[in-house]
């Protein structure tokens, strides 16, 4: 996947973003598309990427340089099997759903109530999308967005999609966002809840989980070998409209520039000491032996509370390996036996 970062502005001030605040002018300030595209063309031929996905702030508020950036990539024949755009939807317009409709795009609307809403008549018109939640410290329940789906649905006579993630708790993040232990005490039974209901046919249920349980299949059945970050490996690519790779599309400041994308650069203190921040937590010892670090990826390097991320990880590791058995999909390909590891105690079985 490559990730490209088109600046920090964005029309919302949610206080639980992911956004890193510590970005400077020199980071966020506007670069030429057309200089970018004439080097990430031939980038993504060589190395063979297919995947690629826009980032903000809000992306819309960059839409002209993403169309341009994406009309040339097709005018210059690179094949693109995925294109993932996530925006709040506040902004959208005839003109942005006719192509990224045209594009086959995968656009993740994201949900931000009280600070404002998606167009919804335009959203229902995406022929690929989902609607976007997060669990955080205020909101560690999912049946109010089952419901706000719901009347979506009979709104608009189509299905809406949940695509559900877990707040980081990132310097952008306000601390009253971030989980606890005492917040996964209430949490993770209610997730065991939803994947008994999943098994009982709860469409929202089902659709919660699938491209987790997607990306958990994929990274613990393949061959082994030791974990990259979860942001920053051969198969998941950061770069701004200056061609600088960073630690993820959350992170572009200065202090965690790993180096240049479209041309060789002698390591230096500074690209040393961000590959370090970038790696802080995938090369522990703890991470290292894990046996769910291929998938997890020693979580995010941004986040302040990894003990939490750590534990939830393997909570979530654990419910993914049940699901699977109980939907007849085999384990034993899955490496190290992972899906047979237990961490946590709870009251009650599965």
């Amino acid at each position: 996947m490559l990730n490209i970062f088109l600046g920090y502005a964005c029309n919302f001030r949610c206080a639980y973003c992911l956004q890193d605040p510590k970005g400077g002018d020199s980071e966020r300030r506007r670069h030429p598309v057309e200089d970018f595209v004439d080097r990430v063309v031939p980038y993504m031929k060589a190395k063979g990427i297919t995947e690629i996905a826009y980032w903000g702030g809000e992306p819309l508020l960059y839409w002209e340089a993403i169309e341009a950036i994406h009309e040339a990539l097709i005018a210059a024949g690179v094949p693109l099997t995925f294109v993932k755009l996530v925006t709040n939807g506040s902004l959208l317009e005839d003109r942005h759903v006719e192509a990224l409709n045209r594009w086959g795009a995968y656009v993740v609307v994201s949900r931000h109530q009280p600070f404002g809403e998606p167009r919804w008549d335009q959203v229902a018109r995406l022929q690929n999308s989902a609607v976007s939640f997060l669990f955080t410290h205020q909101n560690l329940f999912a049946w109010p967005w089952f419901g706000e789906l719901d009347r979506l649905e009979q709104r608009f006579g189509r299905p809406f999609f949940p695509y559900v993630h877990w707040v980081r708790a990132t310097e952008g993040c306000d601390p009253a966002y971030y989980l606890t232990h005492a917040d996964l005490d209430r949490h993770l039974p209610h997730l065991r809840e939803l994947a008994r209901l999943r098994l009982d046919g709860h469409r929202h249920a089902h659709g919660m989980f699938e491209g987790h349980l997607a990306k958990w299949r994929k990274a613990l059945g393949a061959p082994s070998r030791p974990p990259a970050p979860l942001c920053h490996a051969d198969d998941h690519v950061s770069v701004d409209l200056a061609g600088n790779r960073y630690g993820c599309h959350h992170s572009v400041r200065g202090s965690l520039r790993t180096g240049h994308l479209f041309q060789a650069e002698p390591e230096t203190p500074e690209t040393a000491a961000a590959l370090r921040h970038v790696r802080r937590f995938v090369d522990t010892a703890e991470c290292r032996l894990c046996p769910i670090s291929r998938w997890c990826r020693g979580n995010c390097h941004l986040s302040q509370t990894h003990d939490v991320d750590c534990r939830l990880a393997k909570a979530k590791h654990e419910l993914f390996a049940w699901i699977a058995e109980q939907e007849g999909a085999s384990i034993a390909d899955l490496h190290h036996h992972a899906a047979r590891t237990r961490w946590l105690d709870r009251s009650a079985p599965l």
